[in-house]
């Protein structure tokens, strides 16, 4: 695991592509992400450059199988806090790279002078991702019943937090 440079650019695409394509779990369709190569180089630099934002990644080998993004509020009320955002390359899924990659996150997060809470919303039918939270100390502090419109139907959206 490694932050991401910009040198990444190319991989990090394909993979958001990869797990947009499959996921039943994140709010966006494939053909909603636009960046192309210049926007996700800009995206890769403003992580960079934000002292309480992260973007981290996981290679297996040479292949880039995961990401996670801690984005801090940049106001100054509230740039104590910061979202969380995951995805996995489908291929590697229940192999513990979401564990590694959160962990990794949330220890950053402890040293980061700025940060106090770390937040995130997951779909109520996201039952492996609830687990992995709760098992790494986030709290689910609300729900918003019929939050995503899904194909199958809507989903509740639960919101959970951790203090760092």
């Amino acid at each position: 695991m490694r932050e991401a440079l910009s040198s990444d650019v190319t991989a990090l695409l394909a993979l958001k592509m990869n797990y947009l394509r499959t996921s039943q779990t994140i709010p966006l369709y494939v053909e909603e992400y636009t960046n192309d190569r210049q926007a996700e180089a800009e995206l890769i630099l403003r992580y960079q450059k934000q002292a309480n934002s992260l973007l981290l990644l996981a290679y297996s080998g040479d292949q880039l199988v995961g990401n996670i993004d801690i984005t801090g509020n940049q106001r100054q009320k509230l740039q104590h806090t910061a979202v969380v955002g995951m995805g996995v390359h489908t291929a590697h899924h229940n192999k513990g790279i979401g564990t590694a990659l959160l962990q990794q996150t949330i220890h950053w997060a402890k040293t980061n002078s700025i940060l106090k809470i770390l937040w995130l919303d997951v779909y109520s039918s996201n039952f492996s991702g609830i687990a992995l939270y709760t098992k790494l100390g986030f709290t689910k502090c609300g729900t918003i019943p019929e939050f995503f419109n899904e194909s199958s139907g809507y989903v509740d959206k639960h919101t959970m937090y951790l203090k760092v």
